[in-house]
């Protein structure tokens, strides 16, 4: 009877008993172990990468500041190449005046015609233009950092638009002859005139009378907008008087319609 009690009370092996309860436990808790592992395995296979990218881009930093070296000697060259041929543009533009100007000046009618095509290449831009006016110096605050300070298209905008309601006739940009197709535009950081990037200080001439011009400067919509950027974020501006100005001809002006004029 004990024989049958024991085999009713204890049916396995007290040896099986011993072995599973040395056996790790497989149910709810992962193996820390394992997981101990994997994980330097993953730090490891991670410190690798990193090094491997560190090396490629330490490798390659040579390779990339020469070719950005070279776009910025191509650029040059390029903008070099470009202020060559509108000097022989603007060349080329003066000697077929100077003919057209020979044959018109032959007939009483043809020298009005003549009076008439100079007064429209100045008021257009197709010829320089010298006289009295204001000249205006406008850069960014000191503190360039501060993006506040730094001067915007739309401000170079209202500068000149300030000057064209004080009475101006001919304004430049930094050299660049300002006409009714030139476009002020910002590119980046950047201010555009015509497509060409410049930088501050920006230096306007603006051709007019000198007597009038600051005055009315003054009280237009741009010049009040330029005092506040002054007043209001450290931006810097001088205007001067100037007796003699010169404000060149816009080299990208061409002839884009054209009809014959009298009979045939």
């Amino acid at each position: 009877m004990s024989l049958l009690n024991n085999l009713m009370a204890h049916p396995l092996d007290e040896g099986y008993a011993v072995a599973a309860r040395s056996r790790p436990s497989q149910g709810g808790k992962p193996n820390r172990s394992r997981h101990r592992v994997l994980l330097v395995i993953a730090l490891a296979v991670l410190g690798f990468l990193l090094t491997v990218a560190a090396s490629q881009n330490y490798r390659g930093a040579p390779e990339a500041e020469k070719q950005r070296n070279e776009l910025i000697t191509r650029i040059g060259q390029a903008d070099t190449r470009l202020n060559d041929l509108r000097g022989q543009q603007i060349k080329l533009a003066d000697e077929v005046r100077g003919l057209q100007a020979g044959g018109l000046s032959n007939t009483s009618e043809g020298a009005a015609l003549q009076q008439k095509l100079d007064d429209l290449e100045l008021q257009t831009g197709a010829v320089a233009a010298t006289g009295p006016g204001l000249k205006a110096v406008i850069d960014d605050a000191k503190d360039s950092s501060d993006k506040e300070g730094r001067l915007l298209d739309v401000d170079l905008q209202q500068l000149v638009n300030g000057l064209w309601t004080a009475g101006a006739e001919a304004i430049s940009v930094n050299g660049h002859r300002l006409t009714s197709l030139t476009a002020i535009r910002g590119a980046g950081s950047a201010i555009t005139v015509d497509y060409s990037s410049l930088t501050p200080p920006y230096t306007v001439h603006a051709i007019g009378d000198a007597a009038t011009m600051p005055a009315r400067f003054a009280q237009s919509s741009g010049g009040q907008w330029v005092q506040y950027l002054v007043s209001n974020f450290g931006v810097r501006m001088t205007i001067t008087t100037e007796d003699s100005l010169l404000v060149p001809a816009d080299a990208t002006i061409a002839l884009r319609y054209a009809k014959v004029g009298g009979p045939r």
